[in-house]
């Protein structure tokens, strides 16, 4: 990818990241659902977060089958399966780094991946990012259609980089920049805009709140009975959070991904 204009190494991260789906068995077939995204880092390694495969709220369960589809032309694409996999053999799960680690059986020889980099990132260096947020599953005779798993890309600068602590994880290596990643990000790869080589891997975003305010609203000409015109505005700060690979290299070593 080096030496690639953006939209080149964006057109290349199409074969290497996918919206993460999951199948869960119900009454009269399966349900699918969008988790977030992820990226092939060696031929059949796959990354993306703890949170994506196995949040709390909705956690993975015996029976769970998921298809990792990656969109390439807008209405066509492919898919790689894992059926029934085994936590501890085909998903591996390290919420102390919140990261999920996927083996993904009979993948091509030809499987492309990210190349990585663990080296230094620089405050207004330029980075991109590329996933499936706001994912809208549409399925028709039982198939999950391309069109409707949308591919996106943003561009933008590091606003900062510093080391934190965030909820249980210790000493996290963070990109920081001030454009949102949204629902459906998650997992997905931040690169550089020069190299294409992978920085880190998309974690959320925080909210600073900076002013709050007793607004009235005057552009609605007639509210329901009962409805207020007065709310409160809120105005905040928001910053995307990524975590550096090098956060994650020892155990990437673990699965064989090397640079």
């Amino acid at each position: 990818m080096k030496g690639k204009q953006f939209h080149e190494i964006v057109a290349d991260y199409r074969h290497v990241v996918c919206s993460v789906v999951r199948q869960r068995p119900q009454p009269g077939g399966h349900g699918a659902k969008a988790l977030g995204t992820g990226f092939f880092v060696s031929r059949d390694v796959f990354i993306t977060c703890d949170h994506v495969m196995n949040n709390p709220e909705d956690p993975h369960q015996p029976g769970d089958s998921y298809l990792l589809v990656a969109n390439l032309t807008g209405t066509s694409g492919k898919m790689h399966i894992l059926p029934n996999p085994q936590i501890g053999k085909e998903i591996n799960l390290f919420p102390n780094l919140d990261m999920a680690v996927l083996r993904v059986p009979n993948t091509p020889q030809d499987q492309p991946f990210a190349p990585l980099e663990y080296g230094d990132v620089y405050e207004g260096e330029g980075i991109g990012v590329v996933g499936y947020p706001l994912p809208v599953l549409q399925v028709i005779n039982g198939n999950i259609t391309f069109n409707s798993v949308i591919y996106r890309a943003a561009r933008g600068s590091v606003t900062a980089r510093y080391t934190t602590n965030d909820n249980q994880l210790q000493n996290v290596p963070c990109i920081e920049v001030n454009f949102l990643f949204v629902p459906g990000n998650s997992g997905g790869p931040v690169f550089s805009a020069k190299t294409g080589r992978a920085l880190g891997f998309v974690r959320g975003y925080r909210a600073v709140k900076i002013r709050e305010s007793i607004a009235t609203a005057t552009m609605i000409p007639q509210l329901p009975l009962g409805v207020s015109n007065q709310y409160v505005e809120s105005l905040s700060a928001v910053y995307s959070v990524a975590y550096k690979l090098d956060f994650v290299r020892a155990t990437l070593d673990g699965f064989g991904v090397t640079l």
